[in-house]
């Protein structure tokens, strides 16, 4: 769903060598970023299935998550991130209830009118019988 450079858009690879790192080797871990990754995954599924092709709200949201649980497996969340996990658990909610989309759809991008000038229809006129 997301990849390194997903989360390299959020964080340098500087932390985020630093957060996958827990053997102190210099490297980034994968598989300690995989791991966190299916802790989000999972939390997102217990709100919502998630789609096939995930909106960039939806997409943030599991780079959040993420970060999150790198940041916690290393005792490093502070208040700001704690906010952040109560904000995307809101969106997280919303989503499950429809008020906001989970999947791009690609109808929905599609100008239903290419033109954009006014459009005059015709007059009607108007009975005035009955009126004086």
């Amino acid at each position: 769903m997301i990849t390194n450079e997903d989360l390299l858009k959020e964080i340098s690879l500087q932390e985020l060598t630093e957060l996958s790192d827990l053997n102190a080797t210099g490297d980034i871990n994968q598989e300690v970023i995989d791991d966190a990754l299916n802790d989000a995954i999972s939390f997102i599924e217990s709100f919502i299935v998630l789609p096939n092709k995930p909106s960039a709200l939806l997409k943030k949201i599991t780079v959040d998550f993420t970060l999150y649980e790198l940041r916690k497996r290393n005792k490093l969340i502070n208040d700001e991130d704690k906010e952040q996990r109560k904000q995307n658990e809101s969106y997280l909610h919303k989503m499950s209830i429809g008020r906001l989309k989970t999947q791009l759809d690609v109808q929905e991008f599609k100008k239903e009118n290419q033109s954009f000038a006014f459009r005059h229809r015709p007059r009607r006129r108007v009975r005035l019988d009955g009126f004086r």
